[in-house]
């Protein structure tokens, strides 16, 4: 004997999960109808994909018989017929939902029931258009939306609830929307242009505005000037230079007349060195300025450190070290007095910056 199977289950029927009916929402909005009736159609569609893929399975087992089969392929049919019927109302209800629309707006832009007779002209159908639309439009508009009228003069209320007349204000709003955007992304553009001038005109502003007190430009200038000190004491090992490197020549012809000054001053590194050394404790002086009248006899020591060896022990350095000493100067010299311009602490030169700064 076969062996008994389950039986296949039936298929539901409206007793047992009764259905919305559609014309039991006929009360609603023509909106609220159209979802109803695709939600439903959804469903059919949905019930009968489940009883085809049941049926199928049954049939594969061999647990359905012919005349389950065919109640299942007839309870099946009937619900697509249902699916289809309703979106064929839920398609009809939102066509009712346009012309709802379109005739809710059109008494809005006559400011009157559809029964008045009232018919708007150019002028009118402008105000109302920007009052209920909230769209500007130009004489080329209005003139576009007029001709919607046989005549062209007036707009009824056939000519503004019609179709004709919703695709062209549509399309006057739409093309609104892109001129929006576009000036939208424009205005960004410039928005995002201006804060890239402003973030470079900040950069370029922090990089001259000092983190120090320095005194503003004349206090940066005057900042400079102490290191002329050390410049004339190192001119003497950068002479052999000069041969080598010709455009170094009017810097020594230039600075000659001073070292000459100085040297003709009794003591004169001496006298400098004891008034930076005094100046750069002056609190009320300039940060910037203290600290470069520091750094300044700092460098000028170690300058004339070979000169005082030499002088107490008889022990000369070898020439071939003079350049070394002189561009080892100018390179300190050179970074100080950019930092300076740039309202900067030079506090980059290692041990000198750390004599530099246990001396203030």
């Amino acid at each position: 004997t076969p062996t008994s199977r389950p039986p296949l289950a039936s298929p539901a029927t409206p007793a047992d999960a009764p259905a919305a009916s559609p014309r039991a929402s006929s009360a609603l909005p023509a909106g609220a109808q159209a979802a109803t009736m695709a939600l439903l159609a959804a469903g059919a569609a949905a019930r009968c994909r489940h009883l085809q893929r049941a049926a199928r399975s049954q049939a594969v087992r061999g647990g359905a018989s012919a005349v389950t089969r065919a109640a299942v392929e007839s309870e099946a049919s009937r619900l697509e017929r249902q699916a289809a019927q309703l979106r064929a109302e839920a398609q009809e209800l939102e066509k009712a939902k346009a012309v709802e629309r379109r005739a809710a707006r059109a008494e809005e832009l006559l400011d009157a029931t559809r029964d008045s007779g009232a018919t708007v002209g150019p002028e009118a159908l402008s105000a109302s258009v920007k009052k209920v639309v909230g769209l500007t439009l130009s004489p080329n508009d209005v003139r576009e939306l007029m001709a919607v009228s046989a005549t062209g003069d007036r707009l009824g209320f056939d000519d503004l609830a019609s179709v004709a007349f919703d695709a062209a204000l549509e399309k006057l709003v739409a093309a609104q929307d892109a001129k929006l955007s576009a000036e939208l992304a424009e205005r960004q553009k410039e928005l995002a242009a201006e804060a890239e001038r402003e973030k470079m005109v900040s950069s370029v502003t922090s990089l001259f505005s000092g983190d120090a007190d320095d005194g503003g430009p004349t206090g940066r200038a005057l900042a400079c000037l102490p290191y002329l000190l050390p410049l004339l004491d190192g001119l003497p090992y950068g002479l052999s230079l000069a041969s080598f490197v010709p455009f170094l020549a009017p810097l020594f012809i230039t600075l000659g007349p001073l070292l000459g000054l100085k040297n003709a001053i009794p003591f004169g590194t001496f006298i400098f060195l004891l008034g930076f050394q005094f100046l750069c404790r002056n609190q009320e002086l300039p940060g910037l300025l203290r600290y470069n009248l520091r750094q300044a006899c700092v460098i000028d020591v170690l300058i004339l450190l070979p000169s005082f060896v030499a002088g107490f022990t008889g022990f000369r350095i070898p020439d071939t070290l003079d350049i070394p000493i002189f561009i080892l100067m100018a390179i300190c010299i050179g970074y100080s007095l950019v930092c300076t311009a740039l309202g900067k602490t030079p506090s980059g030169l290692g041990f000198v910056s750390d004599a530099t700064e246990r001396g203030l």
